[in-house]
């Protein structure tokens, strides 16, 4: 469906500007969980494993855009599942902040 005003490039039923979005976002996503994998492995701390694991949950959004795109999922199940993902990154990541602030002090402080 091509919206009023839409700009972009499309090559048949295929929007090739969203597809790019898509595959830079996947990419980008995939570097950024490698890269906190590689200081999870050298830290080897709790609040880092709960930050790599919230990478790895936005590696998931292109993922999901993917499979709307393709019309796997139905739009109402991608709403979903955004704002599911975007839930876990925030548990996630408070997770990590709390662990590395309250328990890993009071760790430290009993060594």
């Amino acid at each position: 469906m091509d919206w009023p005003l839409h700009l972009g490039v499309h090559v048949g039923g295929l929007h090739a500007d969203f597809a790019v979005v898509l595959a830079l976002s996947a990419v980008a996503t995939v570097t950024l969980c490698a890269l906190g994998v590689a200081a999870y492995r050298r830290r080897q701390s709790r609040a880092y494993l709960l930050v790599v694991l919230a990478l790895a949950a936005l590696v998931a959004r292109p993922l999901v855009g993917v499979l709307s795109a393709a019309a796997v999922v139905s739009p109402e199940t991608h709403h979903l599942l955004e704002h599911a993902i975007d839930a876990v990154v925030v548990v996630l990541v408070l997770g990590a902040v709390y662990y590395a602030r309250s328990v890993e002090r009071r760790l430290e402080g009993d060594a």
